[in-house]
């Protein structure tokens, strides 16, 4: 076999409630279905009049958002700091783990937080938070 490929089934995604220098990562509990980083860097027009087509350069990174199913249980304390987050518009630390140790941490604020229900079904929603400033990717170590 010559695959690479991880598994996504142990992949977590928690919020810091430590500090920046002294984070401690909760997790975000019933969550699936992630979704993220598919940004795009802005285009800057740098064309002039010596130009023989349209020139550009790349502009600053644009991480965009990561969403997450959750199965919602307000009681579940790292679903009632979501939807507080969410409340005052905070910008906090976010952390995302793959099955194989990588992780990516990001400052992101909550963007939306819906509740659905239905019958035969559990109280769920897909969480979006908005990335603000770089990713940092840490390759799980070998």
């Amino acid at each position: 076999m010559t695959s690479t490929a991880i598994g996504s089934q142990g992949t977590k995604i928690a919020k810091n409630t430590g500090t920046t220098a002294a984070p401690v990562w909760a997790a975000i509990k019933n969550a699936s279905n992630l979704n993220g980083f598919s940004g795009s860097a802005s285009d800057i027009d740098v064309t002039d009049f010596d130009s023989t087509a349209k020139e550009y350069r790349q502009g600053l990174q644009d991480w965009d958002t990561v969403s997450f199913d959750i199965n919602i249980n307000m009681k579940e304390a790292s679903h009632a700091a979501l939807l507080a987050d969410k409340k005052s518009g905070v910008v906090a630390q976010y952390q995302v783990t793959l099955s194989d140790g990588t992780t990516i941490e990001f400052d992101a604020y909550v963007k939306t937080f819906p509740i659905t229900a239905g019958v035969d079904s559990v109280v769920k929603g897909t969480v979006v938070i908005k990335i603000t400033g770089d990713i940092d990717l840490v390759p799980a170590a070998d």
